[in-house]
């Protein structure tokens, strides 16, 4: 397993993509008069000299795609049903929106595209850039600061459902209750 230090790591996968791109943490910029961001550090190397600049697949933010993320995102969305007018309404749409070949200069900086910029940020100038698994997610801040005032208010009712669907029965709550129980052998945290 290859690991870069910081908030990126590159992981041999047994899937069809041949790497795993795992981005994590959050950075907080502001877009400069000619509405670049600068890449933070740590995402430089996993991301890759060339990468994809698109839509998040929700396609309520910008993402930055190592480019065989963005082949493997492509192959799933040609295996859905082509007849459907909605499968060819997000085609159409994510085609219109990215942006192949991209680099960012020397010093880590990358001119967002003015037409996914204005439909995405808007006329917002501060951003979040922050790790999505397998690619880099820019926001506006204020879009940022609302999903995570979400994520606090409904963190249990998302973790139930993440438990629901993976038939976890059984959700301690109490770090002593848990150090106490002799069936657990192995422990997965998670904390607000």
């Amino acid at each position: 397993m290859d690991e870069t230090h910081g908030a990126a790591e590159q992981t041999q996968s047994a899937s069809s993509l041949p790497k795993n791109y795992t981005f994590f943490g959050s950075y907080d910029h502001s877009l400069d008069p000619k509405g670049r961001i600068i890449i933070p550090t740590a995402y430089r190397k996993p991301l890759g000299e060339v990468f994809t600049i698109s839509i998040t697949r929700d396609g309520e933010g910008i993402a930055l795609y190592p480019d065989p993320v963005f082949d493997e995102l492509l192959a799933e969305l040609y295996r859905l049903n082509q007849r459907k007018p909605a499968v060819q309404k997000y085609q159409a749409y994510l085609a219109k929106m990215s942006y192949r070949g991209m680099e960012a200069d020397g010093q880590g900086r990358l001119l967002l595209p003015l037409k996914l910029r204005q439909m995405v940020l808007g006329d917002a100038r501060d951003v979040e850039i922050s790790g999505a698994l397998d690619h880099i997610r820019i926001v506006d801040r204020k879009t940022a600061d609302d999903e995570d005032l979400f994520f606090r208010e409904h963190r249990e009712a998302l973790l139930d459902e993440i438990g629901n669907k993976f038939l976890v029965n059984e959700r301690l709550t109490d770090f002593d209750t848990m150090l106490q129980d002799e069936t657990i052998d192995a422990v997965h945290l998670v904390t607000p």
